[in-house]
């Protein structure tokens, strides 16, 4: 069999397992993420004597592409409008529950006699949630537009954020191998020049492609030219040593800023939904639960740190700002999980070669648990238990 044709029944196994997964979750309404995991973990190395993907380095290629498309599209909904109005309350309750996770992170490491980069990994894949499952779950509920929802969302934009720039610092800590107060301040002016060059170039550029989409330029020459931007810019982060997200991102926000961005949105929401499969799957082929013989106390104080650490500073942080215990309830209940950034953050420190085996099913374990305990927890909160 050629290589070629190697890779296509790769790729045919790899979707045809998920679907099937995916489809009994479905039914079962858990988080399809968690479909695409275990997806993963049944066609990966780990589990079974005999292999069923024969070129899982090639399958990663494709999870690389699930990042900047996952990225471009998570920016798509915050337009810089949007983020400028999001408040006190958001942002403050944000640090406060980012302080309390990183913090929670730092003593587990500690605690655990885990090595320094997993611990400063673990910290920045558990400081943010799961947009896609909160947003779902409040879509499903009714309750999106409601102000503990309005409140969540606001913070996982806070949350997201600051993740992709902790991301760009450990990404340059592990390149130079140092860290001093000089080389902090020398990173981010370069992730000021960085930022800001992407935005302003992105401002310069994609509003002019939105407004000659009516008249001159073809959707389809538009949608391979805002493809190829986010391919750049992500391309030219990881140039100055950060990572492959943020430029994508960026872009995302620029063109959510645009007429057309709701049309782009739908546009490319399919192909997000593939390689967001993809990009899933491929993380749990890398999960190696035979680890989790040795690791399994490590994998139940994660879990049990994450949750205590988001439910306590979210609670906190809500009811400082006034708000009454049933609000404070609902976004505390509702940010007890792991993001989807978790597994980025996994996959950058694997691919620098400084996180440990154990690392990824670790985090796996957390998402899995924590993102079927979400929709349960939230329907809770709301009083829904029984719809």
């Amino acid at each position: 069999m050629s290589f070629e044709v190697e890779i296509v029944t790769d790729l045919a196994v790899l979707l045809a397992v998920s679907s099937i997964v995916t489809f009994i979750f479905y039914k079962l309404r858990q988080p399809l993420i968690v479909g695409y995991l275990l997806s993963g973990i049944l066609v990966g190395p780990y589990l079974f004597p005999f292999k069923i993907i024969s070129h899982p380095n090639v399958i990663s290629v494709f999870a690389q592409i699930g990042i900047i498309l996952l990225l471009f599209s998570i920016g798509l909904e915050f337009p810089l409008t949007k983020l400028r109005a999001l408040g006190k309350v958001v942002l403050c309750v944000g640090a406060i529950e980012i302080s309390f996770t990183v913090a929670a992170s730092l003593l587990i490491g500690t605690t655990l006699h885990w090595p320094f980069y997993d611990t400063l990994f673990l910290g920045a894949a558990l400081a943010s949630s799961s947009t896609t499952i909160v947003a779902k779950v409040l879509s499903d509920l009714g309750k999106i537009k409601e102000i503990p929802a309005r409140i969540m969302l606001g913070m996982l934009v806070v949350e997201d954020v600051f993740v992709v720039l902790l991301l760009a610092v450990l990404q340059n800590l592990v390149v130079t191998q140092s860290f001093s107060t000089q080389e902090l301040l020398f990173l981010l002016l370069k992730l000021a020049v960085f930022v800001g060059s992407t935005l302003g170039l992105g401002f310069l550029l994609i509003p002019r492609l939105a407004k000659q989409t009516t008249t001159e330029i073809n959707h389809e020459v538009l949608y391979i030219a805002l493809l190829g931007l986010s391919f750049v810019f992500a391309v030219a982060g990881t140039f100055l040593g950060f990572s492959i997200a943020i430029g994508a991102f960026l872009i995302g926000v620029v063109l959510a800023g645009t007429h057309i961005s709701e049309e782009i949105s739908k546009e490319f929401v399919h192909l997000r939904h593939l390689f967001e499969a993809i990009f899933f799957v491929s993380m749990g082929t890398l999960m190696d639960f035979t680890q989790l013989g040795t690791y399994w106390l490590s994998a139940i104080v994660v879990t049990l740190a994450l949750m205590a650490a988001k439910f306590s500073s979210c609670a906190l942080g809500v009811k400082l700002f006034g708000y009454d215990r049933k609000t404070s309830a609902k976004v505390a209940l509702g940010m007890a999980q792991i993001g989807e950034f978790a597994f980025i953050v996994a996959k950058t420190g694997q691919d620098l070669g400084v996180i440990s085996p154990f690392f990824l099913p670790i985090i796996g374990i957390s998402a899995i648990v924590t993102s079927i305990a979400t929709p349960y927890l939230l329907k809770y909160a709301y009083g829904e238990t029984n719809k």
